[in-house]
């Protein structure tokens, strides 16, 4: 299966070898000595990722019970402990209307933050065109949406929480991406990418419809005859993200469409990975918000903007 990479990787060291063919030795000599300062690099961007990569794991986990502590707030975990002290921080005033005790007490038959995560998604463009009216209600249901990084730095995965719901008996679902060079600023290299099964309950399905139709027979023995088919569609959802488009495979052929298209798909499926990865899960509660949208469009987004 591995015979058109070695086949490149062929041409590739045929093409150096003529380059270097074609200089006189003095140039070869010159060249080699700046293909020795190159492999020194690759030796120092090797500690270099790994240093970062120790780096990366020693402030997640400063971050870790700050991200826990969030995920028991949006639940309605800390609602008395919150409660309690606001009112030991606020003197009220004996002249507060009725209704601003009324408002009071109808805040205070709401449990946690309700919409949370959904709200915030709804505030990042790139998630946003994926969610349908549908998805709104079963993702109401999402408790907690966690990164991990891999300890080597090559790669990630995405954990989204959720309380027992009407739609699907999974507590978690998980998308997991395979990037070795996730710690650079070059251009993502997708190496594998893995989405999870969804234990949809009967007739709770948002990634597809049964669609039923009736067909009459035109010929032979059932010609005239009715008969009801019964098939299933695939419908617009944000849980489509959780079945990520496949690798093609080494010895698989495609045309420039076929690869433009399956190109474009790993792309788009990336840029809502790194939504939640470097936007919605660090800041949640501003995208919640929607504070983070001012910060996103910079003066430079709006002047392209316009």
């Amino acid at each position: 299966e591995n015979e058109p990479e070695e086949a490149e990787e062929e041409d590739d060291d045929d093409d150096e070898d003529d380059m270097m063919a074609m200089m006189p030795d003095y140039m070869v000599k010159r060249v080699e000595k700046l293909k020795d300062l190159n492999d020194r690099r690759d030796i120092i961007m090797k500690d270099y990722l790994r240093e970062r990569a120790e780096l990366e794991n020693k402030y997640f986990g400063v971050c870790k019970p700050m991200y826990v502590t969030r995920a028991e707030i949006v639940a309605g975990k800390m609602d008395d402990e919150i409660k309690a002290g606001a009112k030991a921080a606020v003197v009220v005033s004996s002249s507060s209307s009725t209704d601003d005790k009324a408002s009071e007490e109808a805040v205070d038959n709401v449990t946690g933050i309700p919409q949370f995560w959904v709200c915030a998604m709804g505030h990042m463009e790139a998630v946003a065109e994926l969610i349908t009216e549908q998805d709104v209600d079963c993702l109401e249901y999402c408790t907690d949406i966690r990164c991990n990084d891999d300890e080597d730095g090559m790669g990630f995965t995405l954990c989204f929480h959720f309380s027992p719901n009407e739609y699907f008996s999974n507590e978690m679902l998980t998308k997991r991406y395979d990037i070795p060079n996730l710690l650079l600023d070059d251009e993502p290299i997708l190496q594998n990418v893995n989405g999870c099964d969804i234990d949809w309950k009967e007739n709770k399905c948002l990634t597809t419809r049964t669609v039923t139709r009736k067909q009459r027979g035109k010929s032979g023995k059932r010609a005239g005859q009715i008969r009801v088919v019964t098939r299933k569609e695939r419908t617009d959802s944000f849980f489509h993200f959780f079945s990520p488009p496949q690798m093609p495979g080494v010895m698989e052929e495609m045309d420039e469409e076929q690869a433009d298209a399956i190109e474009e798909a790993f792309d788009h499926d990336y840029d809502v990975a790194q939504a939640f990865r470097s936007h919605i899960i660090p800041k949640a509660v501003l995208w919640f918000t929607g504070e983070a949208l001012d910060v996103a469009l910079t003066p430079e987004d709006e002047a392209a903007e316009e």
